[in-house]
């Protein structure tokens, strides 16, 4: 399975690279990552039923950029790779506006407050007015953001690819204050988002495997933690990236780490809660009691968000490049590279039903509405709006 990845030369030069995370050549060489599972038939108790679907650009552009929609009130907004950002209703899927902006995008989509955020390759922020698509404003920063800003208020949170964390005012982009933990000498391709706390705390996973509790009003750190320490003799051996999204559920906050560990943290002292070890970029999403993690070799497991003991694993997805999992209702969901979405028991992981709705495939997490529907956004650039349902 490929994975690209940075070098930081100096501090803020980032070179993008190629990398097989099985010993493909650097810069040719074979490739022997490991082939993708065949599918084997199932007995299928749940279906997968398309409520619509709509064309909003070309996707990611097979650069494997994480340009998850976001839903506000009755809309959904997408961005994609050449950066046509569009809002469309999320009962019907009709478009409502959409506007070119003529540039490659690089992270977002970020909706709040009545304003869009989008970021592109030149280290570039843009923000839209969220009603109508017209520009606002746009600012240069650092380096370019990788993943979904983070609107609090007046407070725009955005973390960047050199790793600082950077607040803006919403209104005409003037700095506030810049929190920067720096990056490896080699990290994987991508960002965790920025996770409020409180409406006080702003929670971030770093690529050096630590995660940092910053207050939001002036940017003095409150706490930090070890999710995964380094180890190993090469900058390869020592990844430890915090990618995936972060979760936070009361006062416990989730995270997980390439080549490293998944773990539970007290949002409020700071304090390790459990740790087991894990290895995922895909990511993590919650259920009513466990965890749920797509882990580096697009095997899939239940972990008790208690204890964190694991629950159960399925493996008959193994290297299908699985996007991170969702949760519909007693139902477990992940999408692969073929386009199919694949439906797992939450009690066992035994799959259970499955569809092809999308050639290109997927890359991104599915997310889901308060009603239940799931939606998730192709890589050639389909967003579909799709329901789970039990076979009688």
């Amino acid at each position: 399975m490929k994975r690209c990845f940075f070098i930081n030369i100096r501090l803020y030069v980032l070179l993008l690279i190629s990398f097989s995370l099985t010993a493909c050549g650097l810069f040719g060489g074979t490739d022997n990552s490991m082939p993708p599972t065949e599918l084997e038939d199932i007995e299928k108790s749940a279906r997968v039923s398309t409520t619509w679907n709509q064309s909003v650009g070309v996707g990611d552009d097979d650069a494997m950029v994480d340009l998850r929609p976001a839903i506000v009130d009755d809309e959904i907004f997408t961005v994609d790779r050449e950066g046509q950002v569009t809002a469309l209703s999320l009962s019907s899927g009709k478009i409502n506006w959409k506007v070119d902006l003529d540039t490659t995008i690089t992270g977002g989509i970020g909706v709040g407050e009545g304003i869009i955020i989008v970021g592109n390759t030149l280290g570039e922020i843009i923000v839209l007015d969220a009603e109508n698509g017209e520009f606002k404003w746009q600012k240069q920063l650092s380096s370019v953001m990788l993943s979904v800003p983070l609107i609090q208020g007046d407070i725009l949170i955005v973390r960047t690819g050199d790793g600082r964390i950077v607040a803006l005012e919403t209104e005409g982009g003037q700095q506030l204050w810049v929190y920067d933990r720096g990056v490896p000498v080699l990290t994987l391709r991508g960002n965790s988002s920025p996770v409020i706390g409180g409406k006080e705390v702003v929670f971030t996973g770093f690529d050096s495997g630590k995660v940092s509790a910053v207050v939001i009003k002036n940017g003095r750190p409150y706490w930090e933690v070890n999710a995964a320490v380094p180890r190993g003799r090469t900058d390869m051996e020592r990844l430890v990236d915090i990618d995936a999204d972060m979760i936070l559920l009361g006062r416990v906050l989730y995270a997980v780490t390439y080549q490293g560990n998944i773990v539970a943290i007290d949002a409020v002292e700071g304090q390790v809660l459990w740790s087991k070890e894990m290895s995922s970029y895909a990511g993590i999403t919650i259920g009513e009691r466990h965890v749920y993690v797509t882990d580096s070799d697009s095997n899939l497991w239940s972990v008790d968000r208690v204890s964190g003991n694991l629950l159960w694993k399925q493996n008959k997805l193994a290297y299908r490049k699985l996007t991170a999992p969702a949760v519909v209702g007693d139902y477990i969901v992940v999408g692969d590279f073929e386009g199919y979405i694949h439906v797992l028991s939450n009690a066992d992981g035994s799959l259970v039903g499955r569809e092809r709705i999308d050639r290109d495939g997927f890359h991104v997490q599915p997310i889901v509405d308060d009603s239940g529907i799931l939606y998730i956004y192709g890589k050639g650039g389909k967003l579909s709006a799709l329901r789970v349902v039990h076979n009688e």
